[in-house]
């Protein structure tokens, strides 16, 4: 308060000259609208007026220049205070973490599994310096320790091959070295162009890590014996390819796979000559593709004697049609696994798979028409399809039908308790 007085007692010191100037004051000649005529006698007055006011203007240009002196010296003040306080908040603020509770009273093992749930709610991580466990590592020395020593943190990555080549494999190495034994979640985009290499792609790097993969999600061109390893611990392995010969191979035991997504939205599956599964371990299967042939799905189901959930899009009767010859007839096949089918339809042929196919532990079933004014819904295929099946069938939804709503109380009645949207 004392230091507040004293620097209001130096402004009023600063001020208080002009607080003594005289404020200017009319003259007898300030009514005159023109100076073109002043009187002789006049002169010596005015003079003396002039003498005044130039020196009134000299002692406010003086005050103005001082006043302007105190500014520039309060301005150099407040930079300083201003700097002087953020140094006080910073050191304020880290004392304060000193004795925080999170820091004092948490034992890491709790700190770790707050860590795990900040990570960004993906399969796989892309590394960001913003985001976690980067940021974790750049709190204070106890988060560091912390987030080094927790290997779940690093457990998830997503890879660019591209970026691999240009020096980042170091940095993706070093990442995935920190989830030491635990089994990992890895994305691999193979984003390079090698139309001019002349050498095959190298990921000699990464081989020990893929050994490592409970889940796998292959991204881009195939890479030739890119599972040659083992893979023991494989659970989960997904493979995206464009522009490319669908082709997929894992010569390698992996008794723990368990799921298999397999996309190509700019290719046709035919048939199941370039894919190379344990067919009968999966207990999930979901086949998406530009097109994928009735025959070549029922050639799927037929060798996945475990699978629960199936998912397939976009199917249809023949992948290349000829319109003077009728698609060849389906073989039957009966899988005793399937829980839950989910059916993409963009060309006739889901009458034909109904005829082809038996599913006597079936629970659900989902059914997409692409284009429902050409593809009509199989009804009397599917009730053949049910009691043939004898499925208990809990669940029917079928999206962008044409006619299956007006056969709705027909499958209530054949399947009590059944619930159906339309």
């Amino acid at each position: 308060m004392a230091r507040s007085d004293s620097l209001n007692d130096l402004l009023d010191q600063a001020l208080s000259p002009i607080s003594s100037l005289s404020d200017l004051t009319p003259t007898s000649f300030s009514h005159h609208d023109s100076i073109s005529h002043v009187p002789s006698d006049k002169v010596s007055t005015i003079h003396a007026v002039v003498t005044q006011q130039k020196s009134q203007l000299a002692a406010l240009n003086d005050h103005i220049d001082l006043l302007n002196y105190t500014l520039d010296k309060l301005q150099v003040i407040q930079a300083r205070l201003t700097e002087k306080r953020a140094l006080v908040q910073e050191s304020l603020a880290f004392h304060e973490a000193l004795v925080s509770p999170a820091r004092c009273l948490l034992p890491s093992e709790l700190l770790g599994e707050i860590f795990l749930r900040c990570l960004p709610q993906k399969n796989y991580v892309t590394p960001s310096s913003d985001d976690c466990p980067l940021v974790l590592t750049r709190v204070c020395r106890q988060w560091r320790a912390v987030a080094l020593s927790t290997p779940r943190l690093w457990a998830s990555l997503s890879i660019s091959l591209l970026k691999a080549e240009m020096s980042h494999s170091a940095a993706y190495k070093c990442w995935l070295e920190k989830a030491r034994s635990v089994p990992l979640s890895i994305r691999v985009v193979h984003d390079m162009d090698l139309s001019d290499w002349n050498e095959p792609l190298s990921i000699q790097w990464l081989r020990p890590f893929l050994s490592q993969c409970s889940d796998l999600w292959w991204h881009g061109p195939p890479v030739q014996g890119l599972l040659d390893n083992s893979v023991q611990s494989l659970s989960r392995f997904q493979v995206t390819f464009h522009k490319a010969n669908f082709l997929v191979s894992i010569p390698s035991p992996t008794p723990q796979l368990r799921s298999a997504i397999l996309q190509s939205l700019t290719s046709d599956l035919q048939s199941l000559r370039s894919i190379e599964l344990p067919w009968h371990q999966l207990l999930e299967l979901k086949i998406q593709f530009a097109l994928v042939s009735s025959a070549a799905f029922l050639q799927a189901i037929d060798l996945c004697t475990q699978v629960q959930r199936v998912n397939v899009s976009c199917i249809c009767a023949n992948v290349s049609p000829q319109t003077d010859l009728p698609p060849s007839p389906l073989a039957s096949t009966v899988n005793y696994s399937i829980h839950r089918l989910e059916i993409k339809v963009i060309r006739a042929g889901l009458g034909s798979l109904f005829e082809a196919l038996t599913l006597p532990a079936l629970e659900e079933l989902v059914i997409c028409f692409c284009f429902p004014e050409r593809d009509p819904w199989p009804h009397e295929q599917f009730v053949s399809f049910v009691s043939r099946s004898k499925c208990p069938l809990k669940w029917l939804t079928i999206h962008r039908s044409k006619g299956a709503d007006s056969h709705l109380a027909e499958y209530l009645k054949m399947l009590p308790g059944l619930k159906m949207s339309v």
